[in-house]
């Protein structure tokens, strides 16, 4: 990570429990377990300890697992998440909507949801990438899809 100047590490379905823990000199570890407390789901993430930031709310929920920061900077503060949504569970555009909303007007968001669009990648779409791609295409703000 250092060869490559690696500042922050996005990680979903880490499978990590209450039990699990790892840590890599000179960077913080932010984890979101599956709330069952099941070796599923879940996600991470690993930032420089000399990056400016805090710890947001996290989301624990079957449907959702996130981790979130704020990463300090000039001229604006911006959002990092990295999310997880495990493939039963079909959520809708209303619910993307409504946590990206949390997220602020400067985010960047990656992860997985178990869903296959061209517009991030996938040779095919699926159903569950239709109304994502909606959802993406209607937001006003300067996103970036990362990874999806």
């Amino acid at each position: 990570m250092n060869q490559n100047f690696v500042d922050i590490i996005l990680i979903s379905e880490t499978h990590f429990t209450s039990k699990n823990y790892f840590s890599i000199p000179r960077y913080k570890l932010y984890y979101t377990n599956h709330p069952d407390g099941r070796a599923h789901g879940g996600t991470a993430m690993l930032i420089k300890e000399t990056i400016e930031h805090n710890e947001l709310l996290k989301y624990e929920e079957d449907s959702i697992q996130t981790t979130l920061i704020k990463v300090k900077g000039f001229p604006y503060d911006i959002t990092i998440t990295t999310l997880y949504c495990p493939p039963p569970h079909n959520l809708k555009k209303e619910n993307f909507e409504t946590f990206f909303q949390t997220l602020g007007p400067k985010f960047i968001a990656g992860g997985g949801c178990s869903n296959k669009h061209t517009l991030w990648g996938s040779c095919l779409t699926t159903t569950k990438g239709n109304p994502r791609e909606k959802l993406f295409i209607s937001i006003n703000w300067n996103t970036k899809i990362l990874a999806y």
